[in-house]
């Protein structure tokens, strides 16, 4: 038993001993193995300040971290940051630390730090992500077929603290994702999984002049049913936020070549009037608490088509309320006799065509009604709009003493 003891005692310190050596055994051969993988297969320039190897942070896996990195465009962006971030981390089998430099470096687990990515397209159609080098005719190198960069049979990723911008010169969308907090577990190395995510962050979009979104916080928990293979991503149980707006989402989005195609559904699953106040940006009414609501509220909608250089989803989102109301504690008067019947439609697929349709707006302050219909067509260039707008609008009666008082004292 003593000489069993013994030997295991021995073997366990020799492994502990290859887990504190191993870092610095292979630390300069897998950074070599990764600059050439990254060379062979981008056409940017890729750095990084300093490279950690650990065999302990992720055991039985090994874990190698990227410190300070950046991905530099070469033409036709020459100079430009497509990426840049304070921590790549990537965990990979103990294996692959043998790997030779013609073979593919097999990753595991991701997570991305600190990071900002920033996107363009510009407008020639050029997009700075496009960074894959030409590996030409496949028919005409048979040595093409093998992988000379990565593969990621990922089990599970996450994205922290970051930063998305995109800039569309084409269609002239912009969007901007802050405070970026993402996660998800699957398994990629099955043609068919399923994936869980959880996303939160802050988001601003806008369309030519017409802007959406601005930091409105999103929140997102769904589960997809990934089909690899056809890059078919399908909805399974969901929720999500816009403010604390609550929606639910049915269908798929498929990913080709080329092109996006949508086939998506979705609503808020309660109809309660506070729906409404949720979507107004929190930056308005964080100091508006303990609002007192009534009547109604609900959003329903679907998004449908292609998505490319040219089109968009074709849409019909409908919001509707009756007989509402809504009351802030500080507020001198209560907002009255809501009912909203209004819609965004888009019937061909071009953002231009997009276009707004008003049913009915109608509220009432106190003893004034005010009314309004009409549409705005033309959303993303010079908007058309055909409005009747009726009534009086006394801020006074709804603004809390403290504002009104800031605002005279303005003037």
């Amino acid at each position: 038993m003593k000489r069993i003891l013994k030997i295991t005692g021995i073997f366990l310190g020799l492994v502990l001993l290859f887990l504190l050596l191993a870092p610095l055994l292979f630390k300069g051969s897998l950074e070599d193995l990764l600059k050439k993988n990254i060379n062979q297969n981008l056409n940017a320039t890729v750095s990084w300040e300093e490279m950690e190897l650990s065999l302990f942070r992720s055991f039985p896996s090994a874990a190698v971290v990227v410190n300070n990195f950046s991905v530099v465009n070469h033409a036709p962006f020459e100079g430009d940051t497509l990426a840049r971030g304070r921590t790549l981390k990537l965990d990979m089998g103990l294996t692959q630390l043998f790997k030779s430099g013609d073979d593919p470096i097999k990753v595991d687990a991701l997570l991305l730090e600190d990071a900002l990515i920033n996107i363009k397209v510009d407008s020639l159609g050029r997009a700075n992500y496009d960074i894959a080098k030409d590996k030409g005719d496949p028919a005409d190198d048979p040595s093409s077929e093998e992988n000379t960069g990565f593969t990621f049979d990922l089990q599970q990723y996450a994205i922290e603290a970051s930063e998305v911008h995109y800039s569309d010169a084409v269609s002239k969308t912009y969007l901007s994702v802050k405070d970026l907090n993402h996660e998800g577990t699957g398994d990629f190395s099955l043609d068919v999984s399923q994936l869980e995510t959880a996303t939160n962050a802050l988001v601003s979009l806008r369309l030519d002049q017409v802007e959406y979104l601005r930091d409105n916080s999103i929140a997102l928990e769904a589960d997809f049913q990934m089909d690899l293979e056809n890059q078919k991503f399908t909805f399974l149980e969901n929720e999500a936020r816009i403010n604390d707006l609550p929606l639910t989402f049915d269908g798929f989005f498929d990913v080709n070549e080329n092109d996006t195609e949508i086939d998506l559904t979705f609503k808020t699953p309660s109809s309660d009037f506070r729906n409404f106040l949720a979507v107004i940006p929190k930056v308005y009414t964080k100091n508006l608490d303990g609002v007192t609501t009534s009547g109604n509220f609900s959003v329903d909608g679907m998004l449908k088509g292609t998505v490319n250089d040219t089109y968009i989803p074709k849409m019909d989102i409908s919001i509707q309320s009756r007989n509402a109301s809504f009351k802030y504690p500080d507020l001198p008067k209560t907002v009255q006799n809501i009912s909203i019947d209004a819609q965004l439609k888009n019937e061909t697929g071009l953002a231009k065509d997009t276009f707004l349709t008003i049913g009915g707006l109608t509220f009432k302050i106190d003893d004034e009604l005010f009314r309004a219909n009409g549409s705005i067509r033309n959303l993303t260039q010079n908007a058309l709009i055909n409005m009747s707008i009726n009534g009086t609008l006394d801020l006074a009666k709804i603004d809390p003493p403290s504002i009104v008082q800031r605002r005279n004292n303005l003037l």
